[in-house]
């Protein structure tokens, strides 16, 4: 079990269980359940056929598990990503966990539309959240890996918390055609 305890002068006052958090990922193997944390931070040229990768990787500085920031642009950096997943492509999904202005005890972040559901997404689209309080991110581009929808996310806060749509695109031979859809989460 992996929990999250806040302290104040030494005492607990808030626990979050994370290893829940974890359940749907399908990087663990299939006798266990549980959460798994990043101990070293890939490097592209990174490959599991490379002999001594093991040795090598092992060398590389601890990655540190929580960088505070301020995601929800509330005015305090209390929250950090949390990576639950990883998808094909080095693709590194998680949620944003912490304390936000509606809510002061810890939690994973949910979007304005659903607070109680752990929003999960592309670390790329957090960090973008992270930096400006609105942006459209592409997550899947015209032509990549034969394509021909690409997808964004546009990403944006309030007072009453994160909003995000997802949209598709159709394909043409110069990029981006027409809107096919949009989905608020």
């Amino acid at each position: 079990m992996l929990d999250l305890a806040r302290l104040r002068n030494g005492r607990e006052i808030d626990r979050l269980p994370l290893t829940p958090l974890f359940a749907d990922s399908d990087n663990l193997p299939t006798n266990r359940s549980g959460a798994i944390l990043q101990r070293w931070e890939p490097q592209e040229n990174d490959s599991p056929d490379s002999a001594g990768l093991a040795e090598r990787v092992t060398l590389r500085p601890l990655v540190k598990a929580m960088k505070l920031a301020d995601y929800d642009h509330d005015g305090a950096a209390a929250e950090f990503f949390l990576q639950t997943d990883a998808e094909p492509c080095g693709k590194r999904m998680g949620m944003v966990v912490g304390l936000s202005r509606g809510n002061r005890r810890l939690h994973a972040f949910g979007s304005a539309e659903k607070p109680e559901a752990p929003l999960v997404l592309l670390r790329e689209a957090w960090e973008a959240l992270r930096d400006s309080d609105g942006t459209e991110i592409t997550t899947w581009a015209c032509g990549d890996h034969g394509a021909d929808i690409e997808s964004t996310t546009r990403l944006s806060t309030s007072a009453d918390g994160i909003h995000i749509v997802d949209r598709e695109y159709q394909c043409t031979g110069n990029g981006r055609g027409r809107l096919l859809s949009e989905t608020a989460k």
